[in-house]
């Protein structure tokens, strides 16, 4: 008779596991170096060289992938971090290095940072970047650096100034990013831009330009670039060091004349103070274009109102343009200039940004509207009006009776101003098909019945005079029920990111 004991079926499910432990085992240990090596490029630098305990085929499996991350973290690990980094490169055999990645205190160790960079430079990497901070002596970088072939993408993030060598040619290059880099001297500067010869995307973030007085940025094969230039404040600084004190502040100098040379520029972003003075030379290939400005000191609104200008009229061709509702504000200062902006004419996507309400009326806003005749979508990030109530738009902007088919309006209140605005824009563009109204969701769940104050809204907006019979009137709230109204043949709809439409009778 067959008889089965509980014991005796405890031990074969432990023999089984074992069994299928060590056939899994057998599978991954069948697969080829190249797969196992592919698999281990997706953990963690750490996680990766803690695989060579698995077995004596993984001892040195990890010595051959290609991407290295290295994050130093606490400070009391610092020596174990630094032997780490130092242990990697020794055993890392011949293959290549693609990816290089390290974030860490420079301190006095600069000769360490040198060797690394070295190592991955023999090891013809493609991709470095580079997060340095806490320099407690000089760095310059090795010369290898700047004339390494194989690099097609680096990011140099460091408070501490750019010490160039007398050659550099990056051949490969197509990606440059620079981070609070302290440039060094105009013919330095000068000679970094013109040694990357197929650049594509260049990102200059925050950099000190104090040093350089003129420099040409010139690539024949940039396509992007993206910029920012915000003053540093002592307690917005977590790079300072005592070497580059002398180099926080420069709103004590006219800035840097930096010249573009677009010829395949396409996309081209401004963030920040205008504290160098930017323009283009040929830049009519720019399709994408946005200007976030910040104002400084009122000692500097007719200077800046002036740099403000000059990147406008370099931007003639765009397609789609962002600005910020402060760079209009600072060119007001300038009035006499709005009657040289361009005609942007293959122009068809104007936002205007800004937490606060922008004011419709605002000469410098209309100008720029008036000046976009194939406008088709025109959004504002809140809109007021503080004028005559009676105002009808005179004149009518062209692109309002002849091509403009959608406006969108975030952070609605629904208070009068607001209301007057998105009046005269229902009163004036005779060809709107669409209009989305973005409800600020915490003003509405502040303000007593939300859904008595939204059904009042809508019936207020539905009574309003519309140059265009065809339009639909969508007012759109995340996070909330949605409404759907209609009325003489006009729809007025509260909207949900995630939700279906629910009718309601009126």
């Amino acid at each position: 008779m067959d008889v089965s004991f509980p014991l005796d079926s405890g031990k074969n499910r432990k023999f089984r596991k074992k069994q299928n432990a060590k056939q899994r085992r057998k599978q991954i240990d069948d697969l080829r170096d190249l797969i196992i090596q592919h698999i281990l490029s997706y953990l963690s630098t750490e996680e990766a060289v803690r695989t060579s305990i698995l077995s004596k085929r993984w001892k040195y499996l990890w010595t051959s992938i290609p991407k290295l991350d290295f994050n130093e973290g606490a400070l009391d690990r610092r020596i174990m971090f630094m032997k780490f980094v130092e242990r990697v490169l020794a055993l890392h055999d011949p293959s290549d290095i693609k990816k290089f990645s390290v974030s860490c205190n420079v301190q006095y160790d600069t000769s360490h940072i040198n060797a690394w960079i070295c190592s991955v430079v023999m090891h013809k990497v493609q991709v470095l970047k580079l997060y340095l901070r806490n320099f407690q002596e000089l760095l310059a970088l090795l010369p290898c650096l700047f004339t390494c072939e194989s690099l097609e993408v680096l990011t140099l993030h460091m408070f501490h100034s750019l010490k160039l060598p007398s050659s550099i040619s990056f051949s490969s290059l197509k990606f440059l990013a620079l981070e609070k880099v302290i440039f060094s001297d105009d013919h330095s500067t000068q000679q970094l831009f013109t040694g990357c010869p197929i650049l594509e995307d260049l990102s200059i973030i925050d950099c000190i330009w104090k040093n350089v007085k003129a420099v040409c940025i010139s690539s024949p094969m940039l396509q992007r670039f993206f910029i920012t230039d915000k003053y540093l404040l002592d307690d917005e600084n977590d790079d300072k060091d005592d070497l580059n004190a002398e180099a926080d502040d420069q709103n004590d100098f006219n800035g840097c004349q930096v010249v573009i040379f677009g010829t395949s520029l396409k996309s081209f972003s401004f963030d920040g103070q205008l504290i160098n003075d930017y323009c283009f030379y040929n830049p009519s290939s720019i399709v994408d274009a946005s200007i976030q400005f910040f104002e400084r000191d009122a000692e500097y609104d007719f200077l800046d109102a002036h740099r403000v200008f000059k990147l406008l009229s370099g931007l003639g061709n765009v397609e789609k343009l962002t600005l910020d509702v402060d760079a209009l504000k600072v060119l007001s200062y300038a009035k006499e200039l709005f009657a040289h902006l361009p005609v942007f004419y293959e122009l068809t996507s104007l936002s205007f940004e800004s937490v606060f309400p922008i004011e419709f009326d605002l000469e410098a806003l209309l100008t720029i509207i008036r000046n976009s005749p194939s406008l088709n979508f025109l959004s504002f990030g809140t809109v007021c009006y503080c004028g005559n109530h009676d105002l009808i738009m005179n004149p009518v902007p062209s692109c309002f009776v002849t091509n403009l088919e959608t406006i969108e309006i975030f952070g609605f209140c629904g208070d009068e101003k607001e209301m007057h605005a998105v009046k005269i824009l229902l009163g004036s563009a005779s060809v709107l098909k669409r209009i989305v109204i973005i409800c600020d969701e915490f003003y509405f769940e502040s303000h007593g019945d939300l859904k008595k104050k939204q059904k009042e809204i809508f019936e207020q907006i539905l009574l309003f005079p519309r140059g265009s019979r065809s339009c639909t009137v969508a007012l759109t709230r995340l996070c909330c029920t949605v409404y759907v109204l209609r009325s003489s043949g006009v729809t007025v709809t509260l909207v949900t990111r995630n939700a279906t439409f629910i009718p309601m009778n009126i």
